[in-house]
């Protein structure tokens, strides 16, 4: 895979598309010659190249897996994100590979039998049985402004139905404005303590408190409004990132997906909870169902803890030979700088 990226360098040519109006299957346009001789070089497209300026239905292929391996929706219709990304050069290619080669030299020799692989830059999770990926998930990841970090921890506990305890920035930064306004704001869904003991959310004058004086914890019950969903995957860890669902599912829609606190949000967490605990003693589909339609908060402990790896790969091997991410992060950039000695601001 480094040869084709590394060969494409010392050829020396690379085609240059340029924007323009978006290209869907059956239109014609001049700059779909230079489309499919990038897709050839890249080895997308596997046909004889042609200087049909008529994007064709092989040529509709290959774009689609271009996409797919580029983390685009692979839907064949060429927009500005899939020229962008075309037009990355070779070199940064090799230069992007070489990174997150060099970045698979610092993870643990054994991922474990069976894990969780998170990668943070393709908003994805995969599940691995013996090397091969089983399943893949998309998952909504830190905001640049608040983002994931990379590291390895074991799951312990998944949470039924969990009670979500307000971190004090949001406390302090986005709901006590609103509770100087109106007191009981936020009273049908959280449950409010002040100094650890429960109180009323009327009987405190918010206008008294802020940032540095404001001994409260503002803690959401469980319900169809919680902002963990029905369910949180628990690898205590000192960065306090974890796994869950969420009840705001349009994010899922996007194709990157940098929009949480830090923690993981999860596309499919129900089913994830089925796999995990349908077979533990005690334990069935039917059970798992029961208790989360009940709306108790409940802690599953896991017999076996889950090895989990929070990853930040913006190159990996991919079903269709090597798949690319933006590095949404800029973790590429100051890598590339502390390796090579360059000012890393």
């Amino acid at each position: 895979i480094m040869g084709l990226y590394s060969r494409l360098v010392d050829e020396g040519s690379w085609p240059v598309i340029g924007q323009g109006p978006a290209l869907s299957p059956g239109m014609s346009d001049p700059r779909v010659p230079k489309i499919r001789s990038l897709l050839s070089l890249t080895g997308d497209y596997e046909w004889n190249v042609t200087n049909s300026p008529v994007y064709d239905q092989q040529l509709s292929i290959a774009v689609q897996r271009f996409q797919q391996r580029h983390g685009l929706e692979a839907k064949g219709l060429i927009g500005k994100q899939s020229i962008i990304a075309m037009e990355v050069k070779p070199d940064e290619r090799v230069k992007q590979i070489m990174l997150n080669m060099e970045r698979w030299r610092w993870m643990p020799d054994n991922l474990g039998d069976y894990h969780i692989l998170v990668n943070i830059a393709a908003f994805e999770l995969q599940r691995v049985q013996s090397s091969v990926i089983v399943e893949r998930m998309n998952v909504v990841t830190g905001a640049v402004a608040t983002q994931t970090p990379e590291f390895s921890d074991e799951m312990e506990y998944v949470e039924l139905n969990p009670t979500w305890t307000v971190p004090y920035n949001i406390a302090t930064g986005e709901m006590l404005p609103k509770l100087r306004a109106n007191p009981s704001s936020y009273a049908a869904d959280f449950d409010v303590f002040m100094n650890g003991s429960l109180t009323s959310w009327d009987s405190i004058d918010w206008n008294a408190y802020g940032p540095g004086r404001f001994p409260f914890t503002f803690r959401q019950r469980p319900g169809p409004k919680n902002a963990l969903g029905k369910v949180k995957f628990m690898l205590p860890n000192v960065h306090n990132i974890y796994l869950h669902d969420t009840p705001a599912k349009d994010k899922f829609a996007s194709t990157s997906r940098a929009f949480s606190h830090g923690c993981i949000r999860l596309s499919r967490p129900i089913e994830l909870a089925h796999t995990i605990i349908d077979t533990i003693p005690g334990w069935s589909a039917g059970r798992l169902d029961a208790v989360l339609a009940s709306g108790q908060n409940t802690k599953v402990i896991l017999p076996r803890k889950i090895p989990v790896h929070l990853i930040y790969a913006t190159a990996f091997k991919g079903e269709n030979g090597i798949e690319f991410r933006p590095d949404v992060y800029g973790r590429d950039r100051k890598l590339y700088n502390a390796l090579f000695g360059r000012p890393s601001s």
